[in-house]
C-alpha cells in the first residue's frame, strides 16, 4: 500500500517529488538535471536520514544527466554503509539508460522482485562497455 505524505513542486522546474510512508520513501517525477540536482540531492539526504530502508521509485523520471546518476550512486553507498539499503523501483528507461552506460547496474538494490536482469531486459546492457568506475565520478574527501 502506498501512503502520500506530501508533494513538492519546484515552480518553474521539471521535477516533483512525493513523500512516501508506506513503504518510507520518495517518488520522483521529471527531469534530474542540473537545474533540479539541488532538489534531487536534497531528497536524497533525507532518504539517507531515514531510520531503515527506503525506497526510491524512479518510475516517472523522464531524463537524469550525469549528476542525477552520481548523487544517487552516492547516496546508495552512503546509506549502505549506514547497514541500510536504498531499494530502486522501477527505474524509467531514462534513468536504465543512464545506468547502463555508466554500468552501474550493480550499485543498487533493486525491489524484491526485480533485478539487474530485470533491468537488462528493457534496456540491453552493452558488453563492449566496461564499467565507469563510481570512485571516478565521486566527489572525493580530499577534494573538500
Amino acid at each position: 500500500m502506498l501512503t502520500n505524505i506530501d508533494t513538492t513542486i519546484a515552480p518553474g522546474w521539471q521535477l516533483e517529488v512525493t513523500a512516501t510512508a508506506a513503504p518510507p520513501g520518495a517518488r520522483v517525477t521529471g527531469e534530474v538535471d542540473l537545474a533540479t540536482l539541488p532538489i534531487f540531492d536534497l531528497v536524497l539526504e533525507l532518504l539517507a536520514g531515514c531510520a531503515g530502508d527506503v525506497v526510491l521509485d524512479l518510475s516517472a523520471v523522464t531524463f537524469i544527466d550525469i549528476g542525477g546518476a552520481r548523487a544517487l550512486a552516492w547516496a546508495t553507498q552512503r546509506i549502505r554503509a549506514a547497514g541500510r539499503r536504498l531499494w530502486m523501483r522501477d527505474p524509467s528507461p531514462a534513468v536504465r539508460r543512464m545506468i547502463d552506460l555508466l554500468g552501474w547496474a550493480g550499485l543498487y538494490d533493486w525491489e524484491p522482485g526485480m533485478s539487474v536482469a530485470t533491468s537488462a531486459a528493457v534496456v540491453p546492457l552493452r558488453a563492449e562497455r566496461k564499467p565507469v568506475p563510481a570512485h571516478r565520478l565521486m566527489p572525493s574527501a580530499s577534494a573538500a
